[in-house]
């Protein structure tokens, strides 16, 4: 990305400070949340961006707890809220699944779960990926090389369609 002049953002959710969705309603009087943490800052980048890539581990055939905070303090954004603070920009979404096990079943509910939050923030869903048998780093490398190439092919063709939006916008 930095080759491309590509500006990317990365987040750990567990690395983050983002408190619990605290169901008080605030943000459906003028859009915004109460709460003051890391949200701020990610919501921010998030405005900016082109494209969103959210991935998740399989936990218990769901999305991981922290993922499922940051959908919840998103409600000052979705569709949902009449009185948004809106986004203003066409952004495109790619949602991605790991997990240990050997089925997609559980796979398919968790990208299936990103793409209706894509849904409530007016984000395009361009792809989805689904990984099984993966429990560590090594794994996915040792074990899923196709899936990595894939991912690897998808992102150039993310970088090749920014730049000619680009230049079509100069």
């Amino acid at each position: 990305m930095k080759d491309s002049k590509i500006n990317s953002k990365r987040y750990c959710l567990g690395r983050q400070t983002i408190n619990y969705c605290l169901g008080c309603k605030e943000c459906y009087k003028d859009g915004t949340c109460i709460q003051k943490d890391d949200m701020d800052l990610i919501i921010e980048d998030f405005k900016k961006s082109d494209i969103v890539i959210i991935g998740t581990p399989d936990y218990w055939g769901d999305v991981s707890g922290n993922l499922k905070v940051f959908f919840d303090r998103c409600t000052p954004y979705a569709n949902t809220n009449d009185n948004r603070i809106s986004m203003k920009k066409k952004r495109y979404g790619i949602s991605i699944s790991i997990r240990e096990g050997k089925t997609e079943r559980e796979n398919t509910v968790i990208l299936n779960y990103i793409e209706h939050y894509f849904g409530h923030m007016e984000i395009t869903p361009i792809e989805r990926i689904s990984i099984t048998q993966t429990s560590t780093l090594n794994d996915l490398i040792m074990n899923h090389q196709k899936d990595i190439q894939d991912a690897y092919e998808l992102g150039r063709n993310i970088i090749n369609l920014i730049k000619k939006r680009r230049k079509l916008l100069k």
